[in-house]
């Protein structure tokens, strides 16, 4: 039987505080009915087994929020129901996201021992004052005691920073990396701090009370920095913010980044398949109290269930494959998507050294990687 492959997310949309950078759907509650949530969880596995019945499971992501929150053993019966419904791959990648101030070794072990295999970890500085500027409810030695307890557990660990914090020098986000190098994980997302809309930091910044942010300038001088100490600690640059040992690239988000099939399940969760020769994007109800119940009283929780048009998909395939360091084939775009990138455009940009492309293999150089937004606008006008 063909099955197609397929990546599942599990958004747990609670947190025991909200940060201020953050826009992701994530929520503080008093109180969490956990049984009501496992039971949302599987009638929502249950819909998408009819749904898609043939397909193969490459990855499971659990993310939020603070998915460490939840209770191990509703994990457990979340992974047994998805392998009594779905094919897996014998290599599956199955990631947990966990904040440091929510880590323990005895739930770690419970973690692992029911399936996790992937841990990763939200550190975002090892600066203490940075921390609090940021919102984070752990110091830097609860991050380093987590990333001990988690490689003393799991064989594949992450943990997150942010870069280009307020009032930060280049040369103490050097030594910052350095350290966070020699910790010998297997791999680190490294992200420049963003002012996204929604947020507390976005708020103060409209207001002129967000001080300290980077120059264009020493932010470009952080992006080369950063790439610089990974690669020279043979972390492979695998996507513009990812960076892996040899064969430790995060299976789950590659997926996304190809635009493969992957499923969203809970508050505000995307989705893309294929299903009977198109493919349909959507996303989940944003609310996780409406959510539940749309999940619990069998209606159905999707919203925007849309068929996305050759446009978007040749679109999206530009904008996300862009972001890795494998680049796209522009022979498999326009075979799948009857359209074509204007040949002038990249001429101009290979010679301007934004782009390499060579038998329609296109990736971006380290000169378009700091402009990747305007790289993108640039080709698909």
């Amino acid at each position: 039987m063909d099955f197609k492959k397929l990546s599942i997310y599990f958004h747990w949309p609670f947190c025991l505080s909200k940060c201020p950078y953050c826009d992701f759907n994530s929520h503080v509650r008093k109180e969490i009915n956990h049984r009501r949530w496992l039971l949302g969880y599987l009638k929502n596995i249950e819909h998408w087994k009819k749904k898609l019945p043939r397909s193969k499971i490459q990855s499971i992501y659990f993310g939020g929020g603070t998915p460490s929150l939840m209770n191990p053993k509703t994990i457990s019966i979340i992974l047994e129901k998805l392998y009594k419904n779905f094919s897996l791959n014998d290599d599956i990648e199955i990631s947990l996201e966990a904040n440091p101030s929510t880590v323990e070794k005895r739930k770690f072990k419970d973690f692992s021992s029911i399936g996790i295999n992937r841990i990763s970890i939200g550190v975002q500085s090892f600066n203490d004052n940075d921390l609090k500027r940021l919102g984070r409810k752990h110091s830097s030695n609860d991050a380093i005691k987590a990333i001990d307890i988690a490689k003393s557990t799991f064989c594949n660990v992450n943990f997150d920073l942010i870069y280009g914090r307020q009032f930060q020098k280049l040369n103490e986000w050097e030594k910052e990396l350095e350290y966070a190098l020699s910790l010998e994980s297997q791999h680190l997302s490294l992200y420049q701090l963003t002012i996204e809309k929604g947020t507390t930091f976005r708020n103060l910044y409209n207001a002129g009370k967000l001080k300290g942010l980077p120059c264009p300038e020493l932010s470009r001088r952080f992006f080369i920095t950063t790439n610089k100490l990974c690669k020279k600690r043979n972390f492979n640059s695998y996507e513009i913010s990812n960076f892996a040992k040899n064969k430790f690239e995060c299976i789950h988000n590659l997926n996304y980044w190809k635009c493969g099939n992957f499923i969203g399940i809970g508050p505000g969760a995307h989705g893309r398949f294929e299903y009977k020769m198109s493919r349909f994007s959507y996303k989940n109800i944003k609310n996780p109290e409406n959510w539940l119940e749309k999940s619990l009283t069998s209606k159905d929780p999707i919203q925007n269930l849309k068929k996305i048009s050759k446009l978007e998909q040749f679109e999206e395939l530009i904008m996300m494959g862009l972001r890795t360091s494998e680049g796209i084939n522009l022979n498999n775009i326009e075979k799948n998507t009857e359209i074509s990138l204007n040949m002038e455009k990249l001429d101009y940009l290979k010679k301007s050294k934004f782009i390499g492309l060579k038998d329609k293999k296109l990736h971006l150089l380290t000169k378009g990687k700091l402009v990747l937004n305007k790289i993108v606008n640039e080709l698909l006008t």
